[in-house]
């Protein structure tokens, strides 16, 4: 049996197809067009049109043309094929006017898009690459010249000729071979019976194993008489070489017959013949029978049958070499071996006997495989890794002797070097299975993180072999990892591999329980309940059911999880879960106690604990009652009788020092803490919690600090509350490091990050510090520490300008208008908060009316002022004609203040701004404490009266020059009041103060204010408030006068006023609002009072004219003022926002209109405020700008 082997007819055959077929017609006219198809006869111009240009016969292509254009004008398909030639031909014109015609007929049409493609390939921006792919393709670079052809046409190839060139060198590369079959197939449906196009398909066909195909197309060629002698040379090529079958016999047969006039028939009829002989013999019948049977794999049968196919045959190389085939798939390689060398030898001269001897080889080599694998198995390693060494020299590309060196590197514990031997395999064998397993394999038990990059490099197909291995890594990794981030306390992160995890194991009971209690403990509470009920609803074993049971008991629904576990038949109860529900059914009794003591039910709640049976819990539950309700002696006899029933109960011994603390008794707690301390295990989070809170209530923070770090120390997941309480225990000495552990409790509470609390990101720890709504109390408290503590130590400047106008007043007087520009800086000092501030007033209190001379006598210093001469007359001082314009502008004005932390003492001392006429030194002094419930405050201050110019910086009486004015109060503000966070809230202000100025007559004033309030709206974004306000204030005279003596401020003998308020306030991340309103209805009554009370002042001003008028007195008629009283109603308006501008700056603007009888001042302010730190926390609720140091209470 002669071995097969595929024909390829070289390119250099169709050059001298086409001149062969050139030469009949270089003597003669076209023939006329055969008949048949439009595509058939176009196909057959195009023939002609190749014809002409390979004899340069330009009447033969020109007629061609012609004739194509005649025969289908609108076609679009003979369109493109004359736009080619055209294009070919470099008849550019006439290409341009086809390429017209297609444009008008196919728009949108695969045809027109060839026709594009074809012009820029031949004239357009693609003909300097397609040069370059063939000159590529002409020296051998075929990967290059692709490359080119592919990102031209990208397996669209237009035309016939660029479709023959492309498609060609598709199919030289083994990938590209079926596309380029099914490319050249549809070309040959456009171009039916080229001939060079099927010689190339039948090519590919052949390279292919489609024989059938090949030959098929080989026929079509041959029809074409111009190609036949060639199509049969091709096709005899191939028959000669194939084995005497059946098949083999009717394809020379069927040859005979359609080749009559083939040059070589007689070799043709020689070869049927020996083949229709073999074929009738049953010896060679049997070697046939014995071929199928081994290709189907039935190795014992091919067997029996190729002995005796060699009976007849004993010296036929195929069929030795096929029983050779049948021993060595059986194992028995040695015997196959003889075979295959008698195959050698048995194969012609001449004729090559490769394969028998490349199986001989390989067949030794696998001898030699299986020696090695005995001797691995047996454990003779040093014995296998020689053998597997003289396979590999023996067949170097092939892998499985590396392999079997890896087996035997792995056997030794050497893992290191079965890798090495691995990636040299890998190196020969990319794509090898074996190679991948015993990878997958390697990295899967040395480095789970390698394995995963392996196997996710692999090709989808191999990929999806190791899928399960890369799931089960995967779930490792994600495991790892999860541990890891709760072991560092990066609770975000762990939340999210949890639900990693999930997605992979959704039924697992235990990591649905851990995931839900971690969703819970970040806030997200409807997550976690779906993460366990999702778990619930595909699992349904006791303990899912356990696990389910127990989270939902971690959230006080105590009755779900007794429900859930009632659900479950009793039968399939365990110990674990009668525990559980007996555990339940006391807290839920437990939990009913304490709602009865919160609805104030506390003796209904000791009555209802008393019918329990007794137990020690019962009494800790007892005694912790009453030493919450400070009945420390009840408390301490119940720890007692716990102690002398259990001396070891760590509970009673806690809960006994705590109420020792709480009685005063603290020479006892620090006895018992110093000689028999409470021994706390150190797993009991919570009592240790309780001991550090102990050793804090004795001022032993240290002690109290070192237990909170060993718990932080030891902890195996989130801590947020250790973190917390160490911080508020470090924040005073170490404000820093306090926020390094708020910021490692918001990490562990799931509000940051763990990369943005180490090292800590002030701009998320800041943006963490939002109020949020739905704030657990852990949480509240964080976000509250964090937002106090940051804003203590970050530095903050603000610069204001406060502008106040009043509209109605006596111009000169009373008409004020004041421009106050602020710098002020807050930062934190002396273990404390203090700041300072510059000051810069305006005051225009506007113009007197003068007459005719530039005069005025208007009630202000001795202008308005009335004489008697000593004959009894009246005279009529003259008017002032000094200090027209009554306005000034200051210097700066400084104050400073310091404050503690927690607010108890609050201190200030300033100067008002220079250039006032009568300066001050101002300031006060406040203490702030707690009264039971009531919160108090006490100031002892200086503080001027804002009143006027006149009662705030003085003025200068346009007749004497004297100064007068800058009235300050000094005394005494008491307050008290009660707010414990609930909706209600009452303030009180009781104040005594001596009103005293440059020239201005002593005065007293006593205040009394008493407010109620009621929060109808208090949400973390969102303020209501309204109330109510009641006033008296009694001032021993009437100084509210401009002249001379009077002080300019506004001080009624009575005054009494009730105003209702209602104040809103709103903000979100960048805006805060703030908007204000109240009516009120007051009434006052003034006293009669001199124009210039202190007579030694006045007589300074009469002594002055004297010397031109003689002597003088005051004259009494119209010197006082009369008694008088009013009622009044008034309103006042205020409104107040704030803008965040980024990390570090807010702009800021406020308003106020107030009107009532005769008093109609208006305000406003603008501010920006920079925090020398990062600030992207809660902005203001409400807004409160900066107050000017004048107006300080």
């Amino acid at each position: 049996m002669a071995r097969r082997r595929h024909p390829l007819v070289t390119a250099s055959g169709l050059v001298l197809l086409g001149l062969a077929g050139a030469a009949p017609c270089a003597a003669q006219a076209l023939p006329d067009t055969p008949g048949g198809t439009v595509a058939e006869q176009r196909q057959w111009l195009l023939q002609q049109v190749r014809i002409g240009e390979a004899t340069g016969r330009q009447s033969l292509i020109e007629d061609a043309l012609a004739r194509l254009r005649m025969l289908a004008p609108d076609d679009r398909a003979t369109l493109v094929a004359i736009l080619e030639v055209q294009l070919s031909q470099q008849k550019l014109d006439d290409a341009e006017a086809t390429l017209k015609r297609l444009r008008q007929l196919g728009a949108g049409s695969r045809e027109l898009a060839a026709g594009e493609r074809l012009w820029r390939a031949y004239r357009g921006d693609l003909q300097q690459a397609l040069q370059q792919a063939r000159l590529f393709a002409a020296g051998g670079r075929s990967a290059e010249a692709l490359a080119i052809y592919r990102r031209l046409f990208n397996d669209d190839p237009p035309g016939l000729q660029l479709g023959l060139e492309y498609w060609r060198l598709r199919g030289s590369q083994a990938d590209g071979r079926a596309l380029a079959i099914r490319g050249l197939s549809e070309l040959d449906r456009s171009y039916p019976g080229n001939v060079t196009l099927l010689q190339t398909l039948s090519q590919l066909l052949f390279a292919a194993g489609r024989d059938n195909e090949a030959l098929a197309a080989l026929q079509r060629m041959g029809r074409n008489p111009e190609a036949r002698g060639m199509a049969a040379d091709a096709e005899w090529g191939y028959l000669k070489e194939q084995p005497a079958d059946e098949r083999s016999v009717r394809r020379l047969q069927d040859f005979i017959t359609r080749n009559p006039a083939f040059n070589d028939l007689a070799l043709v009829r020689e070869r049927y013949a020996d083949q229709h002989r073999r074929v009738s013999d049953p010896a060679w019948r049997a070697g046939l029978r014995g071929q199928q049977l081994l290709d189907a794999g039935r190795n014992a049968e091919a067997e029996r049958a190729f002995l005796q196919a060699l009976r007849g045959y004993p010296r036929e190389a195929d069929l030795l070499g096929g029983l050779g085939m049948a021993l060595m798939r059986q194992g028995r390689r040695e015997q196959a071996i003889g075979y295959f060398q008698r195959a050698v030898q048995a194969t012609p001269a001449g004729d090559s006997s490769d394969k028998w001897s490349d199986l001989i080889a390989s067949t030794r080599y696998w001898l030699q495989l299986d020696q090695a694998d005995a001797a691995l198995a047996a454990g003779r390693l040093d014995e296998a890794e020689r053998l597997y060494a003289q396979a590999r020299r023996q067949q170097p590309r092939d892998v499985n002797a590396a392999l079997g060196l890896v087996d035997v590197a792995v056997a030794r514990g050497d893992d290191a070097a079965a890798e090495r031997q691995l990636q040299l395999a890998r190196r020969m064998a990319p794509n090898d299975a074996n190679v991948i397993r015993k990878l997958v394999q390697l990295y899967g038990r040395t480095d789970p993180q390698r394995l995963e990059a392996f196997i996710h490099a692999l090709p989808a197909a191999q990929r999806r072999l190791y899928a399960e291995d890369l799931r089960q890594l995967q779930i490792s990794r994600l495991r790892e990892r999860r541990e890891q981030a709760l072991a560092s306390g990066d609770a975000a992160t762990a939340i999210v591999l949890g639900q990693q995890l999930r997605s992979e194991l959704p039924a697992d009971a235990w990591l649905a329980f851990a995931l839900g209690n971690e969703l819970r403990g970040a806030g997200r509470q409807d997550e976690a309940d779906a993460v366990v009920a999702d778990m619930a609803a595909r699992n349904d074993s006791a303990e899912a059911r356990y696990a389910q049971a127990l989270y939902l008991s971690g959230s006080d629904r105590l009755a779900q999880a007794l429900a859930v576990l009632d659900a479950l038949p009793q039968a399939r109860w365990d110990d674990d879960i009668r525990a559980l529900s007996a555990r339940l059914k006391r807290q839920q009794l437990v939990d009913q106690l304490w709602e009865l003591r919160a609805q104030g039910r506390e003796a209904e709640a000791i009555a209802l604990l008393q019918q329990q049976p007794p137990s020690t819990d019962n009494d800790l539950l007892m005694a912790e009652w009453a030493r919450l309700r400070g009945d420390h002696v009840q408390a301490l006899h119940y720890y007692q009788r716990v102690l002398a029933a259990q001396p070891d109960n760590v509970d009673a011994q806690l809960g006994q020092v705590q109420a020792w603390i709480g009685s005063g008794d603290l020479a006892s707690a620090r006895r018992q803490m110093q000689d028999a301390p409470p021994v706390v295990d150190a797993a009991e989070i919570g009592q240790q919690r309780q001991l550090a809170t102990i050793w804090t209530d004795l001022r032993e923070d240290s002690k109290a600090l070192a237990i909170l770090r060993a718990l932080l120390a030891r902890r195996t997941g989130p801590d947020a509350q250790s973190w917390r309480d160490a911080a508020r225990l470090v924040r005073r000495d170490d404000p820093q490091q306090a926020l390094d552990m708020y910021a490692q409790a918001m990490a562990d509470n799931g509000l940051l990050a763990p990369g943005q609390a180490t090292p800590r990101d002030n701009r998320a720890l800041t943006l963490a510090s939002r109020e949020t709504a739905g704030d657990d109390w852990l949480r509240r408290s964080l976000r509250s520490d964090v937002e106090t503590l940051y804003q203590q130590e970050n530095p903050t400047l603000t610069v204001m300008q406060d502008t106040g106008r009043r509209s109605d007043g006596t111009p000169g007087i009373s008409r004020l208008s004041r421009d106050t520009r602020i710098a002020h800086l807050d930062a934190p000092f002396a273990g404390g908060l203090g700041w300072a501030r510059i000051e810069q007033v305006d005051f225009d209190a506007g113009r007197f009316q003068t007459d005719g001379n530039g005069a005025y006598d208007e009630d202000f210093g001795s202008c308005d002022l009335d004489l008697l001469r000593a004959d009894g007359s009246g005279l009529r001082a003259p008017g002032c004609t000094r200090f027209v314009h009554q306005r000034r502008s200051s210097g700066a004005g400084f104050a400073v203040g310091w404050r503690t932390l927690d607010d108890r003492w609050n201190l200030d001392i300033g100067h008002t701004p220079s250039n006032y006429v009568a300066g001050n030194w101002l300031g006060g002094v406040t203490l702030n404490g707690d009264l039971g419930r009531f919160g108090w405050g006490a100031t002892v201050s200086r503080r001027p009266m804002t009143n006027s110019l006149l009662s705030q910086a003085g003025a200068v009486d346009p007749r004497s020059g004297i100064a007068w004015g800058g009235v300050t109060a000094n005394g005494a503000t008491f307050s008290l009041g009660y707010d414990q966070g609930g909706r209600n809230g009452v303030w009180s202000n009781w104040s005594w103060h001596r009103l005293t100025g440059r020239n201005v007559v002593d005065n007293t004033r006593a205040r009394a204010m008493v407010g109620w309030y009621h929060k109808l709206i208090q949400r973390a974004d969102m303020r209501l408030d309204v109330g109510t306000t009641a006033m008296y204030w009694r001032y021993q005279k009437d100084l509210g006068g401009y002249s001379l003596g009077q002080g300019g401020y506004y001080s009624p003998q009575r005054y009494a006023s009730l105003s209702l308020p209602v104040s809103f306030a709103w903000r979100n991340d960048v805006w805060s609002v703030r908007l204000d309103g109240s009516v009120s209805v007051s009434s006052a009554r003034t006293s009669s009072i001199s124009r210039f009370p202190d007579q030694a002042l006045i007589d300074r001003v009469i002594a002055q004219l004297e010397p031109q008028y003689g002597p003088l007195t005051l004259d009494q008629a119209g010197l006082y003022t009369g008694d008088s009283s009013s009622t009044g109603t008034g309103y006042r308006l205020y409104g107040a926002v704030e803008r965040r501008l980024g990390d570090h700056f807010v702009l800021g603007a406020a308003g106020t209109l107030q009107r009532s009888r005769d008093f109609s001042p208006n305000s406003f302010q603008l501010y920006l405020r920079y925090t020398f730190k990062p600030w992207q926390g809660n902005l203001p609720l409400p807004v409160s700008p900066l107050v000017p140091y004048g107006e300080f209470r």
